[in-house]
């Protein structure tokens, strides 16, 4: 009787546990994992949306931005996949620069993408074409009419700009030479505008401050709807889909979020994109925040898998 009563004790404790955690969640300060160096685009994401979201959530506790860099923000990622899943460590990814590895088969990564807690998004930056200010270059259509292959710059075989690149001319049916082995999206967009290639395509928020410096032009987007007066968008180009060419910045935790604290994380996330002060923050630094709950998270990462599974074609060797 003494062994029944124990393991029925024992089984209660079991299935109250994860509930007593969730209604005293969060209890201690949350680690939000930045998987790139300090000073880019995600990070000043995370480090902005922090001190805004320790106030929407249930208790008083911090969110620790903390940056793991390394590997293409493969550590990080790893990081956080392999967390306890308890809410306590969350973070935040680049989609597609994530998605790609893992759909090529890179042997040493360490984290499933489909497996994670998908809390929320920012938003999503588009693509777009550019080319030097003094180009006689107006029009996506001008590259495609060249007798010769456009010269386009981009970093290494594996990188998602030189996927973007592969990806984008095929669609469109231009003639292409890649210019390779730039370490960022700055190096590759400054390559373009000193001469080494014809044209550039990348992140549209990389590009458009060397529009405003006069140093570049960009002749279209790879949106639904442009966002550059007078650049063709996507529809226009006739490829809809070019609109899925896009840098994600969605925010996960790992596996086997219990659902109640996964619920938590997601609409104080949420509440905090929303917040007034973000909207502030977003207006004086120029940087767009897009609020996306968990299910749009979860919508912008199958729709990517089934993009970029599509043309694994080019996305360079497995590492």
């Amino acid at each position: 009787m003494n062994k029944l009563l124990a393991a029925l004790t024992t089984c209660v404790g079991m299935v109250t546990a994860p509930v007593a955690m969730a209604a005293d969640f969060p209890a201690k300060n949350i680690q939000f994992v930045i998987p790139v160096s300090p000073g880019g685009g995600f990070d000043t994401y995370v480090r902005a949306v922090a001190p805004i979201l320790e106030r929407h959530l249930p208790q008083s506790v911090n969110i620790v931005p903390t940056n793991i860099p390394a590997a293409g923000g493969a550590r990080g990622a790893a990081q956080v996949y392999r967390a306890k899943p308890d809410g306590y460590t969350i973070g935040i990814f680049n989609i597609p620069g994530m998605l790609v590895p893992q759909i090529r088969g890179d042997s040493d990564l360490q984290y499933d993408l489909k497996k994670m807690t998908w809390l929320g998004s920012f938003g999503q930056d588009g693509y777009g074409v550019g080319v030097p200010t003094a180009s006689p270059y107006k029009t996506v259509a001008d590259l495609k009419a060249l007798d010769r292959p456009v010269k386009f710059t981009a970093s290494g075989p594996s990188s998602t700009a030189y996927s973007a690149t592969m990806i984008a001319t095929d669609m469109l049916g231009i003639k292409r030479e890649i210019i390779s082995g730039y370490k960022g999206s700055n190096d590759y967009v400054l390559a373009v505008i000193r001469g080494d290639g014809d044209a550039v395509i990348g992140p549209l928020p990389v590009m458009e401050k060397f529009v405003e410096s006069g140093e570049l032009r960009i002749i279209g987007t790879f949106e639904e709807k442009s966002s550059v007066p007078g650049a063709q968008n996507a529809i226009e180009m006739g490829q809809p889909d070019l609109s899925k060419l896009s840098v994600g910045r969605l925010v996960a935790g790992p596996p086997d979020l219990p659902p109640e604290v996964a619920k938590t994380l997601s609409e104080s996330l949420m509440a905090a994109m929303q917040d007034p002060a973000m909207a502030t923050w977003s207006k004086e630094s120029g940087i767009a925040v897009e609020p996306g709950d968990a299910a749009s998270a979860k919508g912008i990462l199958e729709g990517q898998f089934n993009f970029y599974e599509r043309y694994s074609k080019y996305l360079g060797p497995a590492n």
